[in-house]
């Protein structure tokens, strides 16, 4: 290869015999699709996964360098392992692709590597070579010019690089999966059409079918995505642009230079309002092209005069006015010899009226459409259905424009902004200390409705929060949005582009459900619901599943490529300076675990003011 990495992606060449022993049993389906041969690689069962629930403090993989400067692909890697939900999407995504029969390179051979991190040993483990992946990832543009420089990259970038890359394997799969596999499914769509169109009466025999895929298509969501809504504030009047939703899949948030600063503090900065000058205002320019039309139309509607016929001098003479001078002398002629107004200036006096009404109309509904076009719709109850011309008149101001988090998703990564560029043109790297918590409480950044049309009376809104009886409902508490940390990625050096990666991650445990055995993240609950203020979540907070398992030096995986020690939370907070990317995952609602009823009630009081 003319890259030079032969040496990376030599595949079996490099895999020692224990990692191929401790592999999983595969085997590959050929099929001629498109006139090529795709193989795709089948799983079964690994006996040698539910051994491993035996094992009670094992020891766990790292990996091996393999070109010096591959640290960042090795934390990026630990983090993958480290979270719960990543790690069941993969999972997802790989048994709808065996269902359907859909090639996933990548996603095959990276929850292949997660897997193998997540497995414990009886005694220190040799550590992996990723050559699979690689070779997976071979064909993308990305990696191959992440790798080619053999220098020092960015972890954050290549974690976007393999995030798009089982994004585009998973929307392959959930392609397939919608697609109709004959007479049944197409009855089944009828059915769902007819129902949606109230045609048809259903009840009783549901689209089963479609429900079954569009529950499957849903499934394979990336966990990483979430929805974001930004919308723009003149200052000058108040308006409000339509709000736009943007995908959030991660935030890079800033921070100081030096000193101290709070993961609470940076994310408030990220979604602060953003003052914008110079920017264009629709209100403010539908107010302004009125005004010009206004007056417009009283110049057209003025009586004949003397002076409308003829063109003033005021002793100038018309050589020196203009490079269009010999023009500007000449008469418009806007009214006949009778004194009446000629029939061009009278259609464009209708033309002006016609635009006046328009836009008089958009002020007095609130509602703009067809801004910046050179035509715009009449009334529906005009008489007159042909397009009006318009011309506007732009007015610019300063505006404000705000962002808030509209569904926030299963998985945060949080990305810190550590370089800037020095006045001479040089990168220096931030070295403030961030401090972050183990639970991290994003509701108050979550819109709750703040931003929604309100319809309906002041009486209705009264009574939807009324029972039948007319008796006022106890409001309900606002949802927390709590996330648990689960990765840290650190970074040593003295610019992004050298120094020395590394990852902080959450020991795996073993599943909890017991299903097939493997260690892997855990996902943890509310341990009251939301609005409770019992003794309990006073001082320990509303996640205490683990608590009682907290051991000084306990806990925490400290991985440096093939290096892996454990180590406690203390190694977290000693950590704050060299932070470079956080990753959470979401904490699941309250779930009742059987519990009798005085039992929950003398433990859960909710206010009810």
């Amino acid at each position: 290869m003319a890259l030079g990495l032969t040496t990376w992606w030599g595949g079996s060449s490099t895999t020692s015999k224990s990692t191929r022993v401790r592999s999983k049993e595969t085997m590959e389906l050929a099929e001629r699709k498109e006139g090529k041969v795709v193989k795709r690689r089948r799983r079964r069962d690994d006996t040698t996964a539910k051994s491993s629930t035996a094992i009670v403090d094992g020891y766990f993989p790292g990996m091996v360098n393999l070109s010096g400067t591959l640290c960042y692909m090795n934390s990026v890697l630990q983090a993958f392992a480290s979270m719960s939900s990543l790690v069941e999407h993969l999972e997802k995504v790989v048994s709808l692709a065996m269902e359907v029969d859909v090639p996933t390179l990548v996603t095959d051979a990276l929850l292949d590597v997660i897997h193998e991190l997540n497995t414990p040993h009886t005694r220190p483990p040799a550590a992996l070579r990723p050559n699979a992946l690689l070779h997976a990832l071979q064909p993308l543009p990305a990696i191959r010019r992440l790798l080619s420089t053999r220098e020092q990259q960015d972890a954050h970038e290549l974690f976007i690089v393999l995030a798009e890359a089982v994004s585009d394997e998973a929307v392959e799969v959930a392609v397939e999966v919608a697609k109709l596999r004959g007479f049944a499914d197409v009855v089944s769509l009828q059915g769902y059409v007819k129902g949606k169109n109230g045609d048809g009466n259903i009840k009783g025999r549901a689209d089963k079918i479609g429900a079954r895929k569009r529950d499957k298509i849903r499934g394979v969501a990336q966990p990483w995505e979430g929805l974001m809504a930004r919308r723009r504030v003149c200052q000058k009047c108040g308006w409000s642009e339509a709000i736009r939703l943007d995908t959030l899949g991660g935030m890079e948030l800033p921070v100081p230079l030096h000193g101290d600063a709070t993961l609470d503090a940076c994310i408030a900065e990220y979604l602060a309002p953003e003052n914008l000058s110079d920017v264009t205002c629709e209100l403010c320019s539908v107010r302004l092209t009125l005004e010009h039309y206004k007056a417009e139309v009283e110049r057209l509607s003025a009586p004949a005069s003397s002076s409308s016929r003829k063109p003033k001098s005021n002793g100038v003479p018309p050589a020196a006015s203009g490079s269009f001078s010999t023009l500007e002398g000449l008469p418009t002629e806007p009214f006949n010899e009778n004194g009446q107004m000629t029939n061009s200036r009278k259609k464009r006096a209708k033309e002006a009226r016609r635009v006046e009404t328009r836009l008089q109309e958009m002020l007095d509904s609130s509602t703009i459409t067809g801004f910046g076009d050179t035509t715009i719709l009449p009334l529906p109850n005009s008489p007159s259905t042909a397009p009006i011309p318009i011309k506007w008149q732009i007015s610019r101001t300063n505006s404000i424009r705000q962002g808030i988090i509209t569904r926030p998703p299963q998985s945060l990564r949080l990305h810190f902004i550590r370089s800037e560029f020095t006045p001479y043109g040089a990168v220096l790297k931030k070295t403030a200390r961030v401090a972050f918590p183990m639970i991290l409480d994003l509701t108050r950044f979550v819109a709750d409705g703040v931003w929604e049309e309100r319809s309906g009376s002041i009486s209705g809104m009264l009574a939807r929060n009324a029972d039948t009886n007319g008796t006022p409902l106890i409001p309900t508490p606002p949802k927390r949005v709590l996330y648990r940390l689960e990765c840290a990625i650190l970074h040593y050096g003295y610019t992004t582009s050298s120094g020395h990666y590394i990852c902080i991650r959450r020991k795996p445990c073993p599943a909890s459900d017991g299903e097939d055995g493997r260690y892997r993240p855990k996902r943890v609950s509310k341990s009251c619901p939301d609005g409770c203020t019992c003794e309990s979540c006073a001082y320990f907070g509303p996640v205490r599943e683990d608590l009682g398992n907290v051991v000084p030096g306990k806990g925490w995986l400290r991985v440096s490529d093939a290096d892996v020690d454990e180590v406690g939370e203390e190694a977290l907070y000693e950590a704050r300076g060299a932070v470079f990317m956080l990753f959470y995952d979401r904490v699941g609602d309250y779930v009742d675990k059987g519990e009798s009823g005085e039992q929950v009630e003398s433990h859960v009081r909710v206010k009810s003011e």
